[in-house]
């Protein structure tokens, strides 16, 4: 996705599990009223008829590898025995998270490959012998202790927090964070799986939604938010959110919600 595109309304996937692998950029999604924020490197599972959305939130630019796996039939799925096929959908439905984070595109790379071969017969069963190697691995690390943060990119990420409504200094924040500027964008990058200035913008785009629904005008949040002008403001709105911040307000007066079956 080269730019914001419109979001997902709510929806569910009969007998499917749904899987979003994060290559590049963030995605807001929702599952059942529970709001998730997922970024480069994690993965985004949901189960079967679980209603899920990304809340009205747009899908910003960014790269992801998207597939659901039909369970309603054991006896052909990804050319298991019904016996290998049973113990993995059993071990898919008991992983107790939505976002599994992975600290690393290991498993990323191993799901591009997947659908990289020529032949039929290749797409076939070396396609799906990749899926099922992933999918174990993925539940491995389910059951894993979550990846955490490094000190100095903690630290990065509590100063933006706290700063937000300035006009961050990358080279500033790495010195806060007692690295090279080009070391703090590559160990940021690795840990969030997004650079620091998308994480910045995603922020402060967020916010900056909050500030227009109490009726603050587009140049008050612009200077609030510490961008360089509204204009400016109003490219990286529309970079987020497929629509001007005037539009945004305007769709949100008449939104509705819908359900549907896919």
């Amino acid at each position: 996705m080269t730019s914001a595109v419109a979001p997902l309304p709510n929806h569910y996937h009969e007998d499917c599990f749904e899987f979003t692998f994060i290559l590049k950029g963030a995605i807001s999604f929702s599952v059942e009223g529970t709001d998730y924020k997922i970024s480069g490197n994690d993965v985004f599972m949901t189960k079967p008829n679980e209603i899920h959305s990304t809340d009205l939130t747009p899908l910003s630019a960014g790269e992801i590898i998207w597939f659901q796996l039909d369970t309603k039939d054991p006896h052909n799925f990804l050319f298991l025995s019904d016996e290998a096929a049973n113990d993995l959908i059993s071990r898919l439905k008991r992983i107790n998270c939505h976002v599994i984070k992975i600290g690393h595109n290991t498993l990323h790379d191993n799901i591009k490959t997947a659908w990289k071969f020529s032949t039929e017969l290749e797409r076939r069963f070396l396609t799906a012998n990749y899926i099922t190697l992933t999918l174990y691995n993925l539940i491995e690390y389910a059951n894993q202790v979550q990846f955490k943060l490094t000190p100095d990119i903690g630290k990065a990420i509590d100063y933006i927090l706290n700063h937000i409504n300035l006009e961050l200094s990358l080279d500033e924040i790495a010195k806060i964070s007692f690295l090279s500027t080009s070391q703090f964008k590559q160990k940021f990058k690795m840990q969030m799986g997004i650079t620091p200035r998308h994480f910045i913008n995603l922020l402060k785009i967020d916010l900056s939604k909050e500030m227009l629904k109490e009726g603050r005008s587009v140049t008050e949040v612009a200077m609030a938010l510490g961008f360089s002008s509204s204009s400016y403001f109003s490219v990286v709105f529309r970079r987020y959110n497929a629509c001007s911040p005037s539009e945004y307000l305007k769709h949100k007066q008449h939104i509705v919600p819908e359900y549907f079956r896919k």
